[in-house]
């Protein structure tokens, strides 16, 4: 037993073995995480005290000293290699003084114990600016950015393995990728849409429920583009589509000898895998990718995507990154018509990670947490659905869990995605599919539901508890024809509703239900059908709805009457929720129905948004249902926007 006071190297050992320990990926691969080991950095003379890999991320550098954080250490890691791939993001931390005089039991105690050792952090990154997402300006040669701009912050070794997942991609990396692909994909759309008949596009749009022949031909690319990425994991991440034959983009294109590959053969391939599952993302790829297109154009634009596709993959991204809900939105057209603004990424891992710690569950007991369940209703690209099943996964296996065991049920039956745009639960779906690609599920409950002769998608849930699914599933012998068809979310059941519900309200320059395909006669029947629901929400004694205050306050009844007690409802709203007189109803709601209310507010500048485009106030609220319906004090508080220099805060409301 070691008697004199820790070294670094010491603590760095024990500190990687407690971080080894709480994902089963590191526990399983050895070289996947290393600590204090020489001759794996090319241009550098010292050692990294902990280096994280994984096979779709770049290299971490992890530096450590006792007080304030290695930033030091850590820049001079920016920029060397390890093998061929550069490193781009560091992160510094700062060991607790105190454990220098701690024994080697209590070092391990203390790292194995949640909140038992707190660490200060710094990340540090270089490649983009991350202030300048959309210019992209690059970094030279020798920058270098940190987060926060200024100090630290101090959290435990879970939020360092957290941490180490964001620091993947660099800030701005990815929306600059994004900007970029949809650059690429508008160029060979338009390629496409000259050398097609109108008939052909129409065909390929209607596939998709588009109108708008250049939109929707962005769209079809981008299904295809996330279709073949996905194939290209499955045949090094599946074994039974490995079994089946299932061939790479690549190997596909290789024995065309240059001739480009041909739709007929990717549509082979991608048969193969909805033999086997993936009904759900590679159905409307199948269908999209006319039979009738001619072989030529259809060569020239998959082969522009495969390209595309293995420059995206050879970013390095990592898991955790969204890259389908970055693109998507940059493709829409009409996305400010439909209020249809996606929630960023650093929206959707903040409101998700603060709900998902307030569940009710055992983290280390795999078969309770397969009877959580939760929804988002109006999920876009499955942004929160994403970060929640990530913070689920993180909790178990910071217990000693393994993902793999969970992944099934997450996928069947605890996260239900319900949008009126098939392509976004389509997006949905296969970023929910890509957390474990080796692990077969049978169906999913994300679904596509429509506002066409008079639906109102999702909301007609306040009525009923089955919804018709308007997406392909996956067949299966095991799934019987009224399970594809329909959809179920009923009242009192879902543990956690998370949603960045649209926003739209009628006003001078927009309508509700203005969406694209929607004749003035079927627009004027869903909002009939929502206003006789409103009505009669109204007389039963619901508050929260209000039609001056939009489709959120729609969206929010939906949340409440689905919830059940001591369930967690979690929202990005307007900042009007919290002030004007047309939400006094849900303010009156929340104050009764919820305890632990806590509000983020946001102002409008851009810098600020929690959606993408909305230019607008907005603010997260969570809240826990309460058990019995008790009053509370009266919710008041002030979310007046900021003076300029202050220009956050974050606001606790209740009691």
């Amino acid at each position: 037993m070691r008697t004199g006071k820790t070294d670094e190297p010491e603590f760095n050992r024990a500190l990687a073995r407690a971080m080894r320990q709480r994902r089963s990926y590191w526990r399983d691969t050895p070289d996947a995480l290393a600590c204090q080991r020489n001759g794996l950095v090319d241009g550098t003379s010292k050692q990294i005290d902990i280096l994280v890999r994984s096979r779709d991320a770049l290299p971490l550098a992890v530096e450590t000293e006792w007080g304030a954080p290695a930033v030091k250490d850590a820049r001079e890691r920016l920029g060397a290699r390890v093998g061929n791939k550069p490193i781009r993001s560091a992160i510094a931390v700062g060991l607790p003084e105190e454990a220098r005089d701690w024994s080697d039991q209590r070092i391990e105690y203390a790292l194995s114990t949640p909140g038992g050792v707190r660490l200060r952090m710094v990340m540090l990154y270089s490649g983009i600016r991350g202030d300048e997402p959309e210019t992209g300006r690059l970094i030279g040669e020798g920058e270098w950015e940190t987060w926060p701009k200024n100090g630290h912050i101090t959290g435990t070794v879970d939020d360092l393995i957290l941490l180490c997942e964001y620091a993947a991609a660099p800030p701005g990396l990815v929306s600059r990728m994004a900007r970029d692909v949809a650059r690429k994909i508008t160029a060979i759309a338009e390629d496409m849409k000259s050398d097609l008949s109108p008939r052909i596009v129409e065909s390929i749009i209607r596939e998709l429920g588009q109108d708008d022949p250049d939109q929707g031909l962005r769209l079809a690319c981008c299904i295809w583009l996330t279709a073949i990425r996905l194939q290209n994991r499955l045949v090094n991440q599946s074994r039974k589509l490995g079994d089946a034959g299932l061939r790479s983009f690549g190997s596909v294109a290789d024995d065309t000898l240059g001739s480009g590959v041909t739709a007929h053969a990717i549509r082979r391939e991608w048969q193969r895998i909805l033999d086997v599952n993936y009904g759900t993302i590679f159905n409307v790829a199948m269908k999209s990718l006319d039979t009738d297109t001619p072989e030529d154009v259809a060569a020239v634009a998959l082969t522009a995507l495969g390209e595309l596709a293995t420059e995206v993959s050879g970013a390095l991204l990592g898991n955790r990154v969204d890259f389908a809900g970055e693109l998507f939105p940059k493709l829409l057209a009409d996305r400010e018509e439909t209020a249809a603004h996606y929630t960023l990424p650093v929206t959707a891992e903040l409101l998700a990670g603060l709900a998902v710690d307030r569940l009710d569950a055992d983290w280390s007991d795999a078969d309770s947490l397969k009877q959580l369940r939760v929804a988002d209703m109006a999920c876009g690209t499955g942004a929160l659905l994403r970060a929640v099943y990530g913070h689920v996964r993180h909790h178990h296996e910071a217990a000693g869990g393994r993902v793999e065991h969970l992944h099934k049920a997450l996928m069947e039956d605890c996260l239900t995605g319900i949008d009126i745009n098939p392509l976004a639960a389509h997006m949905t779906s296969a970023g929910l599919s890509s957390s474990g690609l080796d692990i077969e599920y049978e169906r999913s409950n994300v679904a596509a539901v429509s506002v066409k002769g008079g639906g109102i998608g999702s909301l007609s849930l306040l009525v009923s508890g089955q919804l018709t699914n308007m997406m392909d599933q996956a067949k299966f012998d095991a799934v019987k024809e009224k399970d594809v068809a329909t959809i179920t979310v009923a009242d009192d059941t879902q543990d956690l509703v998370i949603q960045n519900p649209p926003y739209s309200r009628a006003r001078a320059d927009r309508k509700l239900f203005d969406v694209a395909g929607l004749s003035e006669r079927e627009r004027e029947l869903s909002l009939a059908n929502l206003q006789g629901i409103r009505g009669r929400m109204r007389r039963g004694g619901d508050e929260m709805i209000a039609g001056q205050a939009g489709l959120a306050s729609d969206f929010s009844a939906l949340a409440d009457k689905k919830l059940k007690q001591g369930g967690v409802f979690a929202t990005v709203l307007p900042i009007t929720a919290a002030r004007a007189e047309s939400w006094s109803g849900f303010r009156k709601t929340i104050e009764h129905k919820y305890e632990d209310i806590v509000a983020i507010a946001f102002t409008g500048h851009d810098a600020e948004m929690m959606s993408a485009d909305t230019n607008m106030g907005e603010m997260l609220l969570i809240a826990s249902k309460r058990h019995h319906a008790e009053t509370a004090s009266v919710l008041s508080v002030n979310l007046s926007p900021p003076p300029p220099d202050r220009r956050r805060r974050r606001t606790g409301i209740g009691r």
